[in-house]
């Protein structure tokens, strides 16, 4: 069916404007450059693509138009009304790494964007929820910033900490515990004298710490001299920000530094760092002990099991073998910091019985670890399992301060803070989950405006973008 407009020609000569037309309902509107059906085309592949992508696209298409019209349409778009938003998902979102820090407002109910916040300030958020006193539940992460905005801002809102975090603080605690303890790792889970790492005997240098020469490894001397050093400045007194200032060390090292009580802690992370090789070091030696010395077709190999790195690394790794020094049993498994973290972090039926057995000799053979492992499990049955039955919380918080790992107690200290919102996680189905999918559409969107856009034009896009 054809349109008709029709064009008007008024004939009263004191008249200024002498012709009119006629508008289309829904088709054009008055002092319109373009259809309502063309505007509604750019806007879209706008708030999909941005400025410059989408003026890109339109130039395949043939359509006349530039990125600074794109980005017009955008801003000239009405904001969506939110209306009352009783449970509440929010999380912060970087709009410039490491320096500048936004925070997202989710409606868990639709899981869309209400609202964006320039900063992650607890008074800007608290100010928000002032604004909205319907808000009822909150889910956020254990940041402390949204804990006091909600406490200020929405007293009477239940705050719902994501399991997901619980577990991932619990993981970076177990990490650092069993990083404490790395030397342990570095033993055979089979006691072999012959096969056994040199972990340095009463502070005297280890193998490990000496090249091929016999001579000290710099990073070794250094580490050794450093912790001295700094261990002597705090005995006499001095303070961990003017050790720093002093010698001319960052805050974290020297941090690092005193932590550490013997030096041995420091040396085996720093000598004995895992390598792309380890994995499959077993299969080499097998390999190697029957017949096969070719390290180009054992690199191929290996690359069908997974392995990533070059054949010089395989070389390296057997130039002790072409030279005679063949261990009489084969190597032990390599067991690294983050895989002891899997086993213990794992459901135990989840474990295969190598896992399962590996992870047992290792708590045999340190009590610390086997205490974490304990600790470790009866918190992540809780969240996983949603069993926060009356008291069990403060349970495993008394428990941890009882005889628990310092990196734990520190753990344990945070969840006591944040009782209430850990409490909650383990006794409800709220999570988070929403908040993060709509943090990874933001970054998708920030990349596509490469960095450039102000604010206001990045929270349309969010907000307004479907």
């Amino acid at each position: 069916m054809a349109l008709i407009s029709c064009r008007l020609k008024l004939e009263r000569a004191h008249c200024v404007r002498r012709t009119f037309a006629e508008q289309i309902p829904a088709l054009t509107r008055r002092h319109a450059r373009r259809t309502n059906a063309l505007t509604a085309q750019l806007t879209d592949v706008a708030l999909f693509l941005g400025g410059r992508p989408g003026a890109r696209l339109f130039q395949r298409m043939a359509i006349g138009t530039c990125k600074d019209t794109l980005l017009r349409l955008i801003r000239t778009l009405p904001l969506p009304s939110s209306g009352p938003v009783p449970h509440l998902g929010v999380d912060e979102f970087a709009v410039r790494r490491g320096r500048t820090y936004a925070t997202i407002l989710i409606d868990m109910a639709t899981h869309r964007p209400v609202d964006v916040l320039a900063d992650r300030a607890a008074a800007t958020f608290a100010s928000w929820l002032r604004d909205h006193p319907e808000v009822r539940i909150i889910c956020r992460d254990r940041a402390g910033s949204y804990r006091d905005g909600a406490q200020a801002g929405a007293p009477q809102a239940r705050q719902v900490a994501d399991a997901w975090y619980l577990l991932n603080n619990l993981a970076q605690a177990v990490e650092r515990v069993i990083g404490r303890h790395r030397a342990d790792l570095r033993q055979p889970l089979t006691s072999h004298d012959d096969q056994a790492e040199d972990v340095p005997p009463h502070g005297g240098p280890g193998r490990g710490e000496l090249d091929i020469h016999g001579r000290p490894r710099p990073l070794a001397a250094r580490t050794r001299e450093r912790h001295q050093q700094i261990h002597e400045r705090i005995a006499r007194g001095d303070s961990l920000r003017a050790i720093a200032r002093e010698l001319q060390l960052s805050r974290g090292t020297v941090n690092r530094f005193a932590r550490a009580a013997e030096v041995d802690e420091l040396l085996i992370a720093a000598i004995h760092r895992p390598t792309l090789i380890d994995d499959y070091r077993l299969y080499l030696h097998h390999r190697w002990m029957e017949g096969c010395t070719n390290a180009s077709a054992l690199t191929r190999e290996i690359q069908r099991l997974g392995y990533r790195g070059d054949v010089n690394t395989v070389r390296r790794h057997l130039k002790p073998y072409r030279n005679g020094i063949i261990p009489a049993t084969a190597p032990s498994p390599h067991l690294t910091v983050r895989r002891v973290t899997d086993w213990i972090m794992r459901r135990p039926e989840h474990l295969t019985d190598v896992e399962r057995k590996s992870l047992d000799e290792l708590c045999e053979r340190n009590p610390a670890l086997a205490m974490t492992v304990e600790y470790a499990r009866r918190l992540a049955l809780m969240v996983r399992d949603r069993r926060g039955e009356h008291l069990a919380l403060d349970v495993w918080i008394a428990d941890v301060h009882l005889d628990g790992q310092r990196e734990l107690r520190t753990l344990a200290n945070g969840m006591r803070r944040d009782r209430a919102a850990v409490q909650a996680a383990l006794t409800t189905a709220y999570t988070s989950g929403a908040v993060e999918g709509n943090v990874t559409r933001i970054k998708l969107l920030k990349r596509q405006m490469y960095g450039r856009a102000n604010f206001d034009l990045l929270r349309r896009r969010i907000l307004l973008s479907p």
